[in-house]
């Protein structure tokens, strides 16, 4: 006897063959069956006595209060409820939206395209090495302001399996002081231009959201602008990537980074705020005039205007980002939450440099719920790491 569950419907569609027996037509018919989710969603306009109807004949559970729905099933019941709401007229905007929730949240594999680089994302997770060229950076501010030791650096960290090199060169710690665009391509474009050359094979990404910042180092060869504020710092940063049409990281933030320190953090609902938050941007990003849906990374900004519950939070529920359909990011490398819960379980006080098994503990949820580039400092450990989880998390077995 056996206890299955199955979050994979190609998994089970595997099953159904192999172990069942099942002819693949009709395999591939009820695949959808042993795929079990929880869909929740507001509508105030939608009469309830609709939802329990469509429930009732797609024998789909429905929980419904005061506009707030949640209808949970196996996704084959979830369409047939669509199939059944769609029939009024009230209920085919709601029908076609969460189908189109299922096929986004089902997408595994995604590719970047970008100066005649092509870059795979699904089977085989990506690094994305940090590289700050900061004196104040919390972590290795100081270590890499010479551009021959930030090349240097760089050069290690394509050796170690980094598909990504991400330059930095303004700190975003807590209490950071705000620096000019000018200074920070003094520090940036250097180290660019040179890793250009040393590496042109290599992706790499600009950490800034200055959009003067952004173009200047799109016109030397970058390739992924990484903007820790979405676009809500410069308002013409949209305009810029639109114009280069390059791959472009959203990351969700709340506050600024002067301010965390003093400001209280509250969200109602952290992940709920995101995807909404991430949302809010991409439209606004498509309406500026970019057309590239398909190189839209989202970060949700762990660290970000975020307490350590908040970032805990996001990592357990990691997986609700995939139903954006968009590539997912993440970047949690020796960051500060790391040292308190280690102090807190372990009674152990750590440095940045000390948290790397931290580090690789609270990748893995983040990775086995999605995550596609992985933003980390220490990059030889990380890819054996994601080797070993990779190999578990694609592994078709049944």
């Amino acid at each position: 006897m056996l206890i299955k569950h199955f979050e994979d419907r190609d998994l089970f569609y595997k099953f159904l063959k192999e172990r069942i027996g099942v002819f693949f037509r009709e395999a591939d018919q009820r695949a959808f069956e042993g795929v079990f989710h929880c869909i929740y969603f507001e509508r105030t306009d939608l009469p309830p006595s609709l939802i329990y109807d469509a429930g009732r004949k797609s024998c789909t559970k429905v929980f419904y209060n005061e506009g707030k729905c949640v209808i949970c099933g196996s996704e084959a019941n979830i369409r047939d409820f669509c199939t059944e709401l769609s029939k009024y007229k009230e209920g085919k905007k709601i029908a076609k939206e969460i189908l189109e929730a299922l096929i986004k949240h089902r997408k595994k594999y995604f590719q970047l395209n970008y100066n005649r680089k092509i870059l795979p994302l699904g089977l085989k997770t990506a690094v994305m090495g940090v590289l700050n060229v900061t004196p104040d950076s919390f972590s290795d501010g100081g270590l890499y302001i010479k551009p021959s030791d930030a090349i240097k650096r760089a050069v290690q960290m394509a050796e170690e399996g980094a598909e990504i090199i991400d330059i930095g060169g303004e700190s975003t710690r807590p209490g950071s002081v705000r620096i000019s665009a000018e200074e920070e391509l003094k520090r940036v474009l250097p180290v660019l231009r040179e890793i250009r050359k040393e590496l042109p094979d290599i992706w790499i990404s600009i950490d800034t959201y200055k959009s003067e910042v952004a173009k200047a180092c799109l016109e030397e060869g970058a390739d992924i602008i990484n903007d820790i504020s979405g676009g809500t710092f410069d308002e013409n940063m949209f305009k810029v990537v639109s114009q280069y049409r390059c791959p472009y990281v959203i990351n969700h933030i709340k506050g600024r980074p002067e301010t965390w320190k003093k400001e209280p953090i509250i969200y109602d609902d952290v992940v709920g705020e995101i995807i909404n938050f991430f949302r809010e941007r991409v439209k606004k990003l498509k309406d500026t005039g970019y057309k590239e849906e398909e190189k839209i990374i989202l970060d949700p900004g762990i660290g970000f205007g975020k307490l350590p519950e908040h970032n805990v939070e996001i990592l357990k529920r990691f997986s609700e980002f995939k139903i954006l359909g968009k590539i997912l990011m993440v970047g949690v490398s020796r960051k500060s939450f790391i040292g308190l819960i280690l102090e807190g379980f372990l009674n152990k006080k750590t440095e940045p440099k000390e948290r790397l098994f931290g580090s690789l503990g609270a990748l893995a949820p983040a990775v086995l719920g999605g995550a596609n580039i992985v933003r980390v400092h220490d990059v030889k450990e990380t890819r054996e790491f994601l080797a070993l989880l990779d190999a578990v998390r694609t592994y078709d077995g049944v």
